[in-house]
């Protein structure tokens, strides 16, 4: 632990869950527990659930789980320091410098090593563009019109033809063949005799992060050639999935509306002219790990993608991710099927604001989209794309935004509006029937109490431990009567180890047991996970007899395995007979809570 466990469980507290999240996912209360769609995999009805009172969420589909530090690990692919130093940023709280293990050390000076790097090559490559060498790079930019000081501004460069360049280069400037490998600028020959360029002939365009800093390139090629566009791998410094292009300087504007496109020379050019507020995907379909990056900085965005079908069908693909994480959402598409950046080169700044103004809802934008597939002339097809926009508009939670968009659909169909409002009132209550039904079976499946023929698998091994744990937090006077027949170590799974010896220290110092706490002390996200579902799996048991059913079967079914285990590692006759002796005396003992 890098920082005190007080300070760790006051920045917990200063940041309550449900607003934490809210950042990231819209969710909507049903008594203490809140609920949205999942994150962390793909769904159409909510399973995702957050619990105010206890302070940590819960999918009932993929099973993904913590506290809010276990949270931003999971949605910012950060490790427990880094959330507990971004948590404590928002809740402005200072932190003491933490000391970092040998290895944290090591990776520490890797990173900054490869900072510079990328920095000495944006260099080298914008000084290349500049020579002798870079002549055709530098025409290329000419042909596109992008002017000398946004080429600066952009660290515009060229990496010239040569297999071993940029690799000589970084050599004289001091860095490691193991350093220019890991950055992903240099790649080693396939003999393994040596290195060469990731890079040459191409035209660069440096990554940046949002703090300004080189963390990758993105190259095109000169001239014939596949691919057209190269990107730097994923490294320590760089994920495609997680930046975008431009991301740096949009932020800076502090303008709430994102301008989203598709390539380098689109953003660039609407920088250009004039419209800060635009950022590009770098190279990759546009994701969840894209929208929770944004929604830090932006509230809502307009999608200004390619007008041809592969534009089209990005740009469908895009809006439901975006509205899933809360961000308003509008989108354009540039007409004759000209790029944005061949549409602003033509046109100008001022008639590609007129675009912007007009802008069309994403409702409107997938229901004329849909259209496209049907003849609305034709009987059949009416119904079916009707039926289809119904769906669509179904999904609107705003109630003037569905009456706008439910006109609009029946002008195009001539059906009456009350026709499908009742269409969507029916689908509606098939999704929230669907949910329900489909939430209760996973609960059921996974944390109702097991038979005994159940717990004699290595799944059931887990599931009472959890609910052993689950027993001893609801009730002191379980743990009580138990503390001394099982013991920490006889928990299999380390983490339950961990929360049976936390639990009985707290019930030694008569300290209450806060579950969001618990898990604070788990660093790992398995783990955060694994003490989350003793909470969110809490055993529904109607009497105590039952309770005592499930309390035996489970002490046995952990202490029996722990004596299996112990078997496989025994070196004489006598240990193995001891713990045979030991497995008979387990069947005959018996717990009993019915007095408790």
């Amino acid at each position: 632990m890098l920082y005190p466990r007080e300070l760790i469980e006051e920045i917990r507290f200063q940041n309550d869950i449900v607003d934490v999240i809210s950042q990231y996912v819209p969710l909507k209360q049903k008594g203490n527990s809140y609920f949205g769609i999942c994150p962390f995999h793909h769904e159409k009805t909510p399973s995702f659930s957050v619990n105010s009172e206890k302070q940590f969420y819960y999918c009932f589909g993929c099973g993904a789980a913590g506290n809010v530090y276990g949270f931003l690990m999971q949605m910012e692919h950060c490790n427990f320091v880094d959330a507990v130093q971004k948590l404590a940023d928002r809740a402005n709280i200072s932190l003491p410098e933490p000391e970092l293990t040998p290895k944290a050390q090591e990776m520490e000076r890797l990173k900054q090593r490869l900072f510079e790097m990328h920095k000495t090559a944006g260099r080298f490559y914008y000084d290349m563009l500049h020579s002798a060498k870079g002549e055709e790079a530098l025409a290329y930019l000419g042909k596109r019109e992008i002017q000398p000081n946004i080429q600066r501004k952009f660290g515009l460069g060229y990496a010239p033809e040569g297999r071993r360049v940029l690799y000589e280069h970084l050599s004289e400037q001091g860095f490691t063949s193991d350093e220019m490998v890991k950055s992903g600028l240099v790649m080693e020959n396939k003999d393994g005799r040596g290195y060469h360029d990731r890079f040459y002939n191409r035209l660069m365009f440096p990554i940046f992060d949002v703090q300004g800093r080189v963390i990758g390139f993105g190259g095109r090629i000169l001239g014939k050639g596949e691919p057209k566009y190269l990107n730097s791998p994923e490294t320590i410094l760089f994920n495609k999935s997680r930046n975008l292009y431009g991301l740096h300087l949009a932020r800076k504007t502090r303008n709430k509306e994102l301008i989203l496109v598709e390539g380098y020379m689109d953003m660039i050019s609407l920088y250009q002219a004039g419209f800060h507020n635009v950022a590009a995907a770098l190279g990759t379909a546009f994701n969840q790990d894209h929208a929770a990056v944004l929604k830090k900085y932006v509230e809502s965005v307009i999608l200004l993608y390619d007008s041809d079908e592969a534009g089209t069908r990005a740009a469908l693909r895009a809006i439901p991710i975006l509205v899933k994480n809360g961000l308003a959402v509008r989108v354009i598409q540039v007409p004759d099927g000209k790029d944005p950046d061949e549409y602003i080169r033509h046109k100008g700044a001022q008639e590609f604001s007129k675009l912007l103004v007009n802008a069309e809802h994403y409702i409107s934008f997938e229901v004329k989209c849909l259209q496209k597939n049907y003849n609305l002339e034709n009987p059949q097809h009416k119904v079916e794309f009707t039926t289809e926009a119904a769906k669509i508009l179904a999904g609107l939670d705003n109630a003037i935004e569905q009456d706008v968009y439910l006109a609009q659909v029946a002008t195009m169909t001539n059906i009456e509006e009350t026709a499908i409002r009742n269409e969507m009132e029916k689908m509606k209550t098939k999704q929230e029937e669907a949910f329900s039904k489909e939430a209760q079976r996973k609960r059921i499946q996974n944390y109702t109490e097991q038979s005994a023929a159940q717990f004699y698998h290595s799944k059931g091994i887990m599931e009472a431990q959890r609910s052993i744990l689950s027993l001893w937090i609801a009730h002191k006077w379980i743990y009580d009567k138990m503390k001394h027949l099982l013991l920490p170590e006889d928990f299999l799974d380390p983490a339950y180890q961990k929360a049976a010896m936390l639990i009985g220290k707290w019930y030694q110092n008569e300290e209450a047991i806060v579950p969001a706490d618990l898990m604070s002390y788990f660093e790992i996200l398995e783990e955060q996970q694994k003490i989350t579902a003793i909470f969110a799996t809490k055993e529904e048991v109607e009497n105590k007899y039952d309770m005592e059913k499930i309390i035996n079967e489970g002490f046995r079914l952990i202490k029996h395995a722990g004596l299996e285990r112990k078997k496989q590692t025994v070196h004489s006759i006598e240990e193995l007979q001891i713990l045979n002796i030991e497995q008979r005396k387990l069947t005959q003992l018996y717990i009993t809570i019915l007095d408790g």
